[in-house]
């Protein structure tokens, strides 16, 4: 499949599987050198710290009140200890816990926002790589998952620094899902080249597993649905609102009988088999 990069570029890339099954994969991937100029935009919203449009507003609205369920969603396995986060973004989840119970690390590759990480006492780390002897409690990666050129290693190298009672939550798209059936091509979630991977519960399931990990519960992200449809439909020779609550209505409607939404969060704990590592 095609797909145009309406966000920023107007360049055209192609999705197609990739090795790893129920993955797909966008082709050409971009160098490391030049991915990050396909950031480059105040409008890229992961990186705002102030709502200006009225879809920014809801986004920032919503995604408070995320943090808040994920944090406790967390805190329902560890009350403390230490947490990476990949792709930390503006750091409000981090920053939302207690600065007393846990010790808080950031993988963020934006210049822009790391010394704003650094002022709410987030330790910055490049890599994985870097990680020699240190191990978490839990690691998130909200949304961040798509977006990692070496996927393969990246899941290993995860599995590496996981304490053996430590958790993993990973937050991805789901291609699987009605909105993206439905949006198809003008699907935002596509969004390429920045999303290099996009997934589908086989696919996380899949290269998970391979690495030693055991999915122990996976939910829906109800509320991707409709900023995804909002954002989706204006890309639609012919933006209608009104069509895109219809569609994130009927793809949550229908996630509710076959768990396939919008965006999916995981949960994975190590498994005993380490021979991998």
């Amino acid at each position: 499949m095609k797909i145009k990069d309406y966000f920023l570029s107007q360049e055209t890339f192609e999705v197609k599987p990739s090795k790893h099954k129920g993955i797909l994969q966008t082709f050409p991937q971009p160098s490391e050198k030049d991915l990050p100029k396909y950031y480059d935009s105040p409008k890229y919203i992961s990186h705002q710290t102030q709502a200006k449009s009225f879809k920014d507003k809801i986004y920032q609205k919503v995604k408070s009140f995320m943090i808040d369920k994920k944090k406790k969603m967390v805190l329902k396995h560890h009350q403390q200890g230490n947490i990476l986060d990949i792709g930390a973004g503006t750091g409000e989840f981090l920053d939302a816990f207690d600065h007393s119970l846990w010790t808080k690390f950031s993988i963020e590759p934006s210049k822009k926002l790391q010394s704003n990480l650094s002022k709410k006492g987030i330790n910055l780390v490049n890599d994985l790589e870097q990680f020699d002897g240190q191990s978490f409690e839990v690691i998130t990666l909200w949304h961040s998952l798509e977006h990692i050129p070496d996927l393969e290693l990246t899941v290993k190298q995860l599995r590496r620094i996981l304490k053996p009672n430590g958790v993993l939550f990973i937050a991805v798209p789901n291609h699987k899902s009605y909105d993206a059936q439905y949006y198809d091509k003008y699907w935002v979630a596509w969004d390429v080249p920045r999303h290099l991977w996009h997934f589908s519960k086989l696919g996380m399931t899949s290269i998970f597993s391979k690495h030693n990990f055991n999915c122990i519960k996976d939910r829906g992200m109800f509320f991707d649905a409709f900023y995804v449809s909002m954002l989706s439909t204006q890309y639609q020779p012919k933006s209608n609102l009104l069509t895109a609550f219809w569609v994130a209505s009927l793809s949550n409607l229908k996630a509710w009988f076959n768990k396939e939404y919008s965006s999916i969060i995981y949960v994975f704990k190590p498994s005993s088999n380490l021979n991998d590592i």
